[in-house]
């Protein structure tokens, strides 16, 4: 297993693909900050229920301001990272070598979950300072415990982003195309996010959308005391999905003739 994370290690630090994720989350909270100030500037009022980001305090919920534009970068990479391992035909050297498919299917999903953590991390320490810097660090309301709330809510919004990195790396071992596997993982991103939307206006689905994480990513105000106190349900929902993606992906993989 270590010998599979160091390959695959040395394999993406010589990949274009990870400097291009890193760079758009390193340069996504520099344009907002401008951006944010610019609109200031033209007589906007900033709404923290709505913009989500409105100075340094609130700049820990950067991944649920960008929760969408995060999704779609991290799984293109997923889609293109394992993807053309089974296009390219390269799986076939670490199995061919006697790697256990299961350590091989984890050591994808934990690159991935360590790639996505060192982003988010990046893009939220960028935000903080440059919110705290034009805007100032400011609180947020109903908070009193700011580093308690900063833990949890960063904990709880990566757990979220990371049951969401289960399911594209399941899309991908299941298709074994960079392709097949971008459309599925857009359709599902969409069709769980704004899907939920159109649900919860129902009685029988309502509470169904809540089992699906971009239903927290897109429609919760992490801020906001009501859904706080959700957090505890985020995290199980989190934990579930990636538990049961993970091991139907293995369990699939398992089955499958590598060509």
């Amino acid at each position: 297993m270590l010998n599979l994370l160091t390959a695959e290690r040395i394999k993406l630090l010589h990949s274009k693909k990870l400097w291009v994720v890193l760079a758009i989350l390193t340069v996504l909270p520099i344009l907002q900050v401008i951006n944010t100030k610019w609109n200031v500037s033209n007589g906007a009022k900033l709404v923290q229920a709505i913009d989500t980001v409105v100075n340094g305090a609130t700049s820990i919920l950067m991944m649920e301001k960008n929760a969408l534009t995060i999704l779609l970068i991290i799984s293109a990479f997923i889609s293109f990272f394992i993807g053309e391992e089974f296009q390219n035909g390269t799986i076939r050297n670490a199995l061919s070598l006697g790697r256990s498919r299961t350590h091989y299917y984890l050591s994808k999903l934990i690159m991935a979950a360590a790639l996505s953590l060192i982003g988010v991390i990046i893009m939220t320490g960028l935000g903080m300072a440059g919110f705290s810097t034009v805007f100032g660090f400011g609180e947020i309301a109903h908070i009193s415990d700011y580093t308690s709330f900063m833990i949890k809510s960063f904990s709880t919004l990566y757990l979220l982003l990371l049951a969401n990195v289960s399911i594209y790396i399941f899309i991908t071992f299941l298709t074994k195309s960079t392709g097949i596997s971008l459309i599925w993982s857009f359709l599902y991103t969409m069709g769980t996010g704004f899907g939920a939307g159109i649900f919860q206006q129902t009685e029988h689905f309502k509470e169904l959308t809540f089992w699906f994480t971009e239903s927290f990513l897109f429609y919760a105000d992490f801020a906001a005391p009501i859904d706080i106190a959700k957090y505890p349900n985020m995290v199980l929902v989190s934990v579930i999905t990636i538990v049961v993606s993970s091991t139907l992906g293995i369990l699939l993989f398992k089955r499958t003739d590598i060509k």
